[in-house]
Formats: C-alpha cells, sequence, structure tokens
C-alpha cells in the first residue's frame, strides 16, 4: 500500500475542521472529487454528497468519515504538505467489500475557498417546522368545530385563495374580508383569529434534524402570511433559533427576493420543501437547492394510515421529526426503532386484544426482557381504554422455564388471572409451551408471540402467533431492539419466606447501553403522544393488522445494515456455550 506519512505535532479539533474548505481528492494519480469539501459543526458533511462520506466523528486523533451505515469508510490523519498547510490522508475502506482497507489514499487538502464561511438560508413551514395535523387546512376545521361558526373551513380557505397570487395580504386581511363579507361579524373575526393563531402554534413542533443543519449566521426565508411576531416567536420557542427572518407572501414564489439576498449574502445553499419555490428558485441564482421531504409520510406511517391507525401515524410522524441523534450507532438504532420496532408493538397490541377476547383472558403476563418496552404499551392508560387486560411483567428464561422449582412455580402462579396470556416479542415459543405443559396450566395460560418462528408455531397448534418470520434471521435484531439493561433470570429461590428471581449481571458494554437508554426514551415520547387522542372506535381487523406487520418487518433487512452495535453486542449475547440452547428454545 502507499505509505502516508502523518504528522504528529498537529492537534485536529471540530473548530480546526468546521473552519476550513478542503479539496478531497484520490492517490495514486486520482482525479480531484471536489473542491468543496466542508464539515459542519454538527457532524454532517457538506458542499459534497456521496453515501459513502455522510458524516464525521473524531476520535483518537483522527478523523473518520462515516457512510450512511454508520461506518467508516475512510480514517484520515494529519499529514505534512507544501506552504506549511496541514491536509489528512487515509486509505479509503471499501463497504462493498466488507470495508476491507483499499490501495487508495483519500485526501482532505485545505485550500483557499471561501465555502465553509457563505452561509445557509432555510424555508420555515414543512422544513424547519411541521404541523401535527400534517394537512394545513386542519387548522381552520379545527378552528370551525371549537368556534361552531359552520362553513368557516371552507371559507377561510376560499377568501384567501381568492387574494393569493394577487395581492400582498395578511391573516388580518382575510379576516376583513370575511367580515366585509357578512360572514364574520367584527367581533367574531377577532376571536376567531386569535383562535387560528392558537391552533397554528399548537399544531407546530420542531424537525429536530434540519435544525441541526443551522448555523448561527444564517437566515430564514419564508413565504407566509401569519403575522412576523408570531413567526419569531415558532423561531425562538420552537426551533431554538434566533436567526434573522425574511418575510413575505411570493419572495421565493416569484423568485423576488433573491437578487437582494445574494447581494447582501454569500449563499452556499437553501434548504426548503417547495420544488417550484426552494428548487427551481434558488438555482437559478446559483444557489445550490437542497430538498427536504423528511416531513413528509415515511413508508411505516402510510402502512398504519392504510389500516385505518391514522391517528397513530400522526403520534408517530411527530416523534420522528423530533428525533435526531449525532452519533450515527444511536441515529440508526432510533431510526430503526420509529421505522420497525415501536410500529411492529403498536400493531402487536392490537392483536393482543383479540388473542384476550378469544382466550377469555383477564391477565396479560410479559416475558422479561425482550417485552421491557411492549410490556409499558400494553400496560398504558391509553390501551386501557381499549379494553386491554391488566399486564403483569415476569422475570423468566429458558433455564426458567425448563427447571423444576418450587419457589418459581409459585412466582408464576401468584401472577396469573383467571385466565392469562404469556406474551413473548420473539421466538419459537418451545420454552414457554414446555413450561405451560409442565405445570399442566394449559387451560390457563396461553402462550402469544409476536414474531415466531414458521416451522416452529406449525408444531405448536397451543401457541398463538402474529406474524411468522425465520427465527434466526429476526431474533438479533427484534431482540436487540428491545435489549434492557436489566439482567438475565437464571434461577428463583426462597430467601426468609420470599421468593426472589435471581439474575445475572448485564452484559451490555457502553455504547450499547446508551442507545438502550436513548431508545426507551423515544419510546416513552411515543407513549406520551398516545395520551393525546381516544382510541379508535373500531379496531383493525387481525388480518388487517398482520397485513400491515408484514410490510412493516419487510424493512428490517435495510435497517439491518446500519445496526452494527446492536448486532454485535448482541451477538455477543448469543455466546458459543449458549447456541445449542437456542435451536430448543
Amino acid at each position: 500500500m502507499l505509505s502516508t506519512p502523518v504528522l504528529h505535532a498537529f492537534d485536529v479539533t471540530p473548530e480546526w475542521l468546521t473552519s476550513r474548505t478542503f479539496t478531497f481528492r484520490v492517490e495514486p494519480a486520482g482525479p480531484t472529487i471536489s473542491e468543496s469539501f466542508v464539515f459542519h459543526r454538527n457532524g454532517f458533511i457538506v458542499g459534497y454528497s456521496h453515501g459513502n462520506e455522510k458524516s464525521w466523528e473524531l476520535e483518537a486523533g483522527t478523523v473518520r468519515i462515516l457512510d450512511g451505515n454508520g461506518k467508516a469508510t475512510c480514517i484520515l490523519k494529519v499529514r505534512s504538505c507544501e506552504d506549511g498547510k496541514a491536509e489528512l490522508s487515509g486509505f479509503f475502506h471499501n463497504p462493498t467489500a466488507d470495508y476491507a482497507a483499499t490501495d487508495v489514499v483519500h485526501v482532505l487538502e485545505e485550500n483557499g475557498s471561501d465555502y465553509h464561511a457563505r452561509i445557509q438560508s432555510f424555508d420555515l413551514f414543512d422544513t424547519l417546522v411541521a404541523r401535527r395535523c400534517y394537512d394545513p387546512l386542519a387548522v381552520f376545521r379545527n378552528v370551525e368545530a371549537k368556534s361552531n361558526i359552520a362553513n368557516f373551513a371552507a371559507r377561510r380557505h376560499t377568501v384567501e385563495m381568492a387574494m393569493f397570487g394577487r395581492r400582498t395580504y395578511g391573516l388580518e386581511d382575510i379576516y376583513e374580508l370575511l367580515v366585509a363579507e357578512g360572514f364574520l361579524t367584527a367581533k367574531q373575526s377577532r376571536v376567531l383569529m386569535l383562535m387560528e393563531l392558537e391552533e397554528e402554534w399548537d399544531t407546530l413542533f420542531p424537525i429536530r434534524e434540519v435544525i441541526a443543519h443551522v448555523n448561527p449566521g444564517d437566515i430564514i426565508i419564508s413565504d407566509m402570511y401569519l403575522p412576523r411576531s408570531f413567526i419569531q416567536r415558532v423561531l425562538k420557542e420552537k426551533c431554538g433559533l434566533d436567526n434573522e427572518l425574511y418575510l413575505s407572501n411570493y419572495g421565493k414564489h416569484h423568485r423576488q427576493i433573491w437578487p437582494a439576498i445574494t447581494e447582501r449574502y454569500a449563499l452556499r445553499s437553501h434548504f426548503g420543501d417547495n420544488v417550484h419555490a426552494d428548487i427551481v428558485g434558488p438555482s437559478e441564482f446559483g444557489i445550490q437547492p437542497i430538498l427536504v421531504t423528511i416531513s413528509k409520510w415515511s413508508k411505516t406511517e402510510e402502512i398504519l394510515h392504510g389500516v385505518g391507525l391514522q391517528k397513530y401515524a400522526h403520534a408517530l410522524r411527530q416523534v420522528r421529526l423530533q428525533t435526531f441523534h449525532r452519533t450515527p450507532a444511536i441515529a440508526n438504532a432510533l431510526n430503526a426503532q420509529l421505522a420497525v420496532n415501536i410500529p411492529l408493538m403498536l400493531l402487536g397490541s392490537f392483536w393482543i386484544r383479540y388473542c384476550a377476547a378469544s382466550f377469555r383472558a383477564d391477565r396479560i403476563l410479559t416475558a422479561a426482557r425482550d417485552c421491557n418496552l411492549w410490556h409499558e404499551m400494553l400496560a398504558s392508560a391509553h390501551f386501557a381504554r381499549c379494553g386491554m387486560p391488566l399486564s403483569t411483567y415476569i422475570k423468566i428464561s429458558r433455564t426458567l422455564c425448563h427447571e423444576s422449582s418450587d419457589a418459581y412455580e409459585a412466582y408464576l402462579q401468584s401472577n396469573l388471572g383467571t385466565r392469562s396470556l404469556l406474551v413473548d416479542m420473539v421466538g419459537t415459543g418451545k420454552s414457554l409451551l414446555a413450561l405451560v405443559e409442565r405445570l399442566g396450566l394449559a387451560e390457563r395460560l396461553r402462550p402469544c408471540i409476536l414474531v415466531a418462528d414458521p416451522v416452529a408455531a406449525a408444531h405448536a397448534p397451543a401457541l398463538d402467533a402474529f406474524i411468522l418470520k425465520d427465527f434466526f434471521q429476526c431474533r438479533i435484531f427484534i431482540e436487540g431492539l428491545n435489549a434492557s439493561l436489566d439482567g438475565s433470570a437464571v434461577t428463583a429461590a426462597s430467601d426468609q419466606h420470599m421468593i426472589r428471581i435471581l439474575t445475572q449481571p448485564n452484559e451490555f458494554g457502553d455504547a450499547m447501553r446508551e442507545i438502550i437508554t436513548v431508545s426507551r426514551a423515544l419510546f416513552r415520547d411515543f407513549l406520551g403522544e398516545l395520551n393525546t387522542f381516544q382510541p379508535p372506535g373500531e379496531f383493525p381487523h387481525p388480518a388487517a393488522l398482520r397485513a400491515a406487520a408484514e410490510g412493516i418487518v419487510e424493512q428490517l433487512p435495510e435497517q439491518a445494515l446500519k445496526l452494527e452495535t446492536l448486532l454485535f453486542e448482541q451477538g455477543a449475547n448469543l455466546a458459543p456455550a449458549n447456541m445449542a440452547r437456542i435451536a430448543n428454545a
């Protein structure tokens, strides 16, 4: 391989990296790839776009360049160069060859460009903030419902559209016309205008990932009729931003604002969601446009819509858009929670309700540790309003299922209802079935598994399974996404006539512990959103729930590529000494 002489006396700091523009080239005799490679303070790479170079982090004096999976494609070190300037170099690690080091050297050489110092501009609505209701017309419908003024939403929208594109207007102008045409009285106009602003405020929330791109000197450009004081409050209180605001009706739409902006600022890029106003417009003035689509429905959210769970799709979207983490391994785990794990538990909760009704169960036992999150959902006030039986989290393991123990039998039966479900996240169900059979509880206790192995389930009529997926392919990721900081149960004992379940110490490293902690906080954010609305009057049919779950779990292979930390840590749990027991689980 080529040598890459290292200059050890130089300390790379975030301040040094983010205050320069680099030329990105390849050795030996490779092309110059970019003249505007810039490190953003929040871990992004800007001025250059490729899947192999998505973000960066500092580690032990090196600069790690990370791809979309959060894995290093190059580990850069400082080396000396001509003119006294430092440059960074390192061997390229090929993602298509399991990230093996190659003979290709990537070089970042500081150049004289001011690209790093140029500012960015941002649209506001559906770029930095989103509406909980998704459809902006829903704001008017909510005002109509609360004010009890019939046809307000339709008339309010019609009046605005009559002005749009024809004149400059603000919110007060809309309401003055509603008074002038006799639809509202002057007093009603004043009250409803304040109600609209309150409704707008209540429905807005920040889009954290896009906000993370904003630097202190950047500017906000919005085509909006709402009052400036209201928009400034949105920026400050919803987004935590004090950036300069440019507000007009049609500044972007009619391309009127860009000449003045480019004369005053050296602008490198503009972020926005509207193709006409935010992409075509700035590009005509030499500004790099960046289309923001994050506020649109995700695939999972569309699936929830399709099965009739619209309010849950809104809740999931709101939590997703308010979630951002700079560390790729954690960000990828959170994305997998939102795309697969949380919605799978949600659909499974409705299924469990059907199972409980079918078995006439008055108690649900959720198995530690895989159900540590799902238990909280099943036991939540929201699902209590759905008619869910009482849920109890029980300590259980393969050892305890097969071990003859008076203490554990007493523990288990003390937690049973008249008839109970024994619920687990993923598995073959063999251990649960063995426990039920050994204790003679078939009439009182029925195992239910969210994701069960199809081969094992085919030979287990006493087992209820939500969806069937290959055990060995799904297990490591589903268990990893539901990992707990609790230790696993190993035995039961009687201590001074009280039952104790003994556990072994938790086995995870620091990185996995942080993923577990942050994932639990995200999950609880979603549970909090469930308290903002009532359950549906009718629940989706089990067949519809299964079809939706199948569509969601199809995303697991794509997500799994980005879960290296989770794969490594959970794989270590399944040590060779334990693998023999998996087949009999």
